[in-house]
């Protein structure tokens, strides 16, 4: 299907905007994939903040030119769906792990984090970062561990205190 004009530059704006709030951006080569497949992939997008579009090379390398993930414009060659995500990349990485290892088919061909491009196989870093609730899960047991032990200490004191008390009293029995 064709796009006319005001669709492809609707489209170029729509990407760019996503662009734009972007953190981690990643492309692949889909050819291969079936139709269920596809869809598959798409429903990643059902997750807050992720986007999955198909979008035609030369509209991808316009939205590009201008946002922070320009150094990726030169990469895009071929059929390529994009794909996005506001925030957590780690838990973005790993639904797109999960898909790209269930499926030989596609091929991961850039990724960006903060602008910054990163080799694929970083993939696998940020799939292995945690999620926020797992960092702050990681968090809290470390800022516990002193209170912990201050408290263990604490109680330490008056439990040997009376452990020798009952041994005086025991001894002298």
């Amino acid at each position: 299907m064709s796009l006319n004009l005001e669709a492809k530059k609707g489209l170029v704006k729509e990407v760019s905007e996503v662009l734009g709030g972007a953190e981690t951006i990643l492309t692949a080569d889909y050819r291969g994939l079936t139709a269920n497949q596809l869809n598959e992939f798409r429903k990643i997008a059902r997750n807050p903040g992720i986007y999955i579009k198909i979008v035609k090379n030369n509209m991808l390398k316009m939205a590009l030119k201008d946002s922070e993930f320009s150094v990726l414009t030169d990469k895009v060659t071929g059929p390529q769906i994009l794909a996005t995500s506001k925030e957590n990349p780690g838990e973005f990485a790993k639904l797109i792990k999960k898909f790209v290892d269930d499926n030989e088919h596609i091929e991961i061909k850039t990724l960006a984090y903060q602008g910054n491009e990163l080799d694929v196989s970083e993939i696998k870093k940020l799939a292995a970062l945690p999620s926020h609730e797992e960092a702050i899960a990681m968090l809290m047991s470390v800022m516990q561990a002193p209170i912990q032990k201050l408290m263990a200490t604490i109680n330490a004191v008056p439990t040997k205190i009376v452990g020798t008390i009952d041994a005086i009293k025991q001894s002298k029995n």
